[in-house]
Parts: C-alpha cells; sequence; structure tokens
C-alpha cells in the first residue's frame, strides 16, 4: 500500500487531507483513513475528460475506506452519512464516498483473500494510520472454498432479490404503490449485492443504490445504463426511487406514481436478467478453476 497519493496534483491532495479531518473529527475510534478506488490508482476522471454524450462512465469520487477499532463504530451508518455530507459542504472538486470497516472485519477479508480488499491492499493510499494495528496478510483460499463460498451468496440474494421483486407485484395488484416502491428497491439492492458478493466475496454496508451500482458497474461494464441517468429528469428520477428506502417506510409525503412505478419495473426485470447472466458466468469459472486443481 501507497503511503500517501503524492503523484496527484497538490489541489487533490489539500482536498483529501480535509477529508481526513473530517473524518477524525467525527469520530474518536478511527485507526486507519484509506483511499481506494480510481484516485488511488490515478486514473481517475472529472467531467472535462467525459464525452457528453457517453454511453457508459462517471466522474469519479474519492472513494475512502475509514478502519475502526470497533464494529459499533463501524456500522453506525448514521455516523458516516453525516461525515460524507459534511464533506460535500467543503466544496471539494469529487464526490466523497465512505464505507466503514472495523479491523476485525477487515484482517478476516484480507486473509480469505477476499478481492475488493486484497486490491485496497495493493492499490489503495493510506491517508491515516493511527499506528494501533496493521493489515493481516492473506492465508490463502483452494478454488474449491471460493467457488462454495461464492454459490451460497448467490443461491441467497439472487433468491431474495426474486422474492422481493414478487412483493412489488403484489404491492401495484392491491394499488399499495407506496410499499410496492420500497419491496422494487429492496429487490435492485440484493441484485447489485448479489452481484458484489459473487463477483468480489464483498459488498459495503450500504442502502443507497447509486453507490452500490456504480460499485457493480466497476465489476461488469454490462451494467452501466440500467437505470439511465444523463439527463436531470432521468437523475432526478432516479434519485426518487433511490429514496424509497427510507421515503416509503417513514415519509408520509412520499409518493410514487404507478407510471414510475412501472418504468422502473422494466428496468428491474433487466437487471435481474443480468444478474442472473453475470453471476452464473462467474460461478462457471470458478467451478472450472476448482476442477482444474
Amino acid at each position: 500500500m501507497k503511503n500517501l497519493p503524492v503523484f496527484l496534483p497538490q489541489r487533490k491532495q489539500d482536498e483529501l487531507a480535509r477529508v481526513v479531518e473530517v473524518i477524525r473529527a467525527a469520530s474518536e475510534d478511527v485507526e486507519m483513513v484509506i483511499l481506494f478506488g480510481s484516485y488511488a490508482r490515478n486514473d481517475w476522471k472529472e467531467a472535462a475528460d467525459l464525452a457528453p454524450d457517453r454511453k457508459s462512465g462517471h466522474v469519479s469520487d474519492y472513494d475512502i475506506l475509514v478502519v475502526t477499532c470497533q464494529g459499533e463504530t463501524a456500522y453506525d451508518t448514521v455516523l458516516w452519512e453525516d461525515a460524507a455530507l459534511e464533506c460535500r459542504r467543503l466544496g471539494l472538486s469529487a464526490h466523497v464516498r465512505i464505507i466503514a470497516h472495523d479491523i476485525g472485519f477487515v484482517n478476516s477479508r484480507l486473509a480469505e483473500g477476499q478481492y475488493f480488499f486484497k486490491d485496497i491492499r495493493r492499490e489503495g493510499c493510506l491517508l491515516y494510520d493511527s499506528g494501533s494495528f496493521a493489515l493481516a496478510e492473506e492465508e490463502q483460499m483452494t478454488p474449491e472454498q471460493r467457488h462454495d463460498i461464492a454459490q451460497k451468496y448467490y443461491e441467497h440474494w439472487f433468491k431474495k432479490s426474486t422474492r422481493f421483486y414478487r412483493y412489488f407485484e403484489v404491492g401495484v395488484e392491491e394499488k399499495d404503490f407506496t410499499g410496492a416502491a420500497f419491496q422494487l428497491h429492496q429487490s435492485v439492492e440484493s441484485a447489485y449485492k448479489t452481484i458484489l458478493l459473487v463477483l468480489t466475496n464483498y459488498c459495503p454496508h450500504e442502502h443507497y443504490l447509486g453507490v452500490l451500482g456504480l460499485m457493480a458497474e466497476e465489476q461488469d461494464g454490462r451494467l452501466a445504463g440500467v437505470f439511465p441517468q444523463a439527463t436531470e429528469a432521468e437523475r432526478k428520477r432516479f434519485k426518487r426511487f433511490d429514496y424509497a428506502y427510507i421515503g416509503a417506510r417513514y415519509d408520509p409525503a412520499y409518493e410514487m406514481s404507478e407510471e414510475d412505478l412501472n418504468y422502473f419495473a422494466d428496468r428491474v426485470r433487466r437487471l435481474l436478467e443480468l444478474t442472473e447472466v453475470i453471476c452464473q458466468e462467474k460461478l462457471r469459472s470458478l467451478a472450472a478453476d476448482a476442477g482444474d486443481t
């Protein structure tokens, strides 16, 4: 792992230093702050780097892994959402995306050779380190173990995704459009988690589809454009759907029309089809690796 992103422009380094300040101010239980993703790899893109009429691709985020000592701190999603919001108030040149895990979780996944954390260890930049902990070394898993883990993830999460879609259909039949919106959101969340877990053996403690969708697209480009967001109207429509996780349960003013539900249902069916195809391809590849040993 690189110590500091000295290869980035100074303005980017200065912004990341401010991000670290916000994160450390948010909690005393911060052991490491690690930059990963495109900025750590130095293949990041800003809006000026992307064609206006592009079919895929997006502006790069500052992807940040916060490593805590206590699991309770890592699981406090409100804490990290507030920290990300505070970072947005800084007016930085890139959006800040924070995930948090405790050191025990991170090291157990590193020992398993989990792809996501292996990539972070290999490509990441350590922005802050308390010096209290060290990252674990990989303990080699057999190809059979990798296949079995991925298979169990697929069976569990894809079943959840298709079940939520059936619940959505019941909600529409009963004209419970708000409840149907929540079930449809859950179908998408479970589909993205299926893909991430099967392909990388990892998904974050995250419910926002915008975040999960970007992570899934990074793993397989066929997922790009399932939910079009090229125009302001499309982005606004998607954000309302993404808000269903909270709004459909807790916001009395939240509504979603039958027209919008039909619009998203078409795209969710496409997502489920792609999820099955992508995951089955990966499982066949893992099975072949196991057969070769």
